[in-house]
């Protein structure tokens, strides 16, 4: 596959964090959303490869058009949906700007275990959920790395 280079990349682990041992949980994925709200207003999430904890069916939360292999969801949809998860082993949530015509190569979907870098040329913000370990934040705006950073700088 094909990546696009990234702005910036981060590596967020729970005890740097989010003050927790463990990391990749459902409420931390909503703490890094938090902070991108504005903007990513005009985003949509695409949602692929999730394997995750939770009360729920991971199906149930992240139910698949029968005609695509992937999630599509707001941002505030997206951090509802992640706080009703535990702990996710791994996922790859990308954002791109609402109303651009997104075309997926069904036979090379976004993968958690890929390289460095943003798995979409549309992609903007790419957050992956990597092995109940830590998350790899990558971007296409530094705004988007400070506005992180600041956020968790203050929390």
């Amino acid at each position: 596959m094909n990546l696009k280079e990234p702005a910036f990349m981060l590596k967020l682990c729970g005890r740097e964090f989010f003050n927790e041992e463990l990391s990749c949980l459902g409420w931390q994925l909503a703490e890094i959303l938090n902070p991108l709200k504005d903007y990513t207003q005009f985003h949509e999430w695409y949602i692929f490869d999730v394997t995750a904890t939770s009360k729920a069916a991971i199906t149930e939360l992240f139910p698949k058009n029968p005609q695509e292999s992937f999630v599509v969801l707001s941002t505030d949809e997206l951090i509802d949906t992640v706080k009703r998860v535990i702990q996710f082993e791994s996922g790859v949530f990308i954002a791109v700007q609402k109303g651009k015509e997104v075309n997926w190569d069904v036979d090379h979907l976004p993968d958690t275990e890929e390289n460095e870098g943003l798995q979409h040329p549309l992609a903007e913000i790419e957050i992956r959920p990597f092995d109940y370990s830590y998350f790899e934040i990558y971007g296409n705006n530094n705004k988007v790395k400070k506005t992180i950073l600041n956020y968790f700088g203050e929390n």
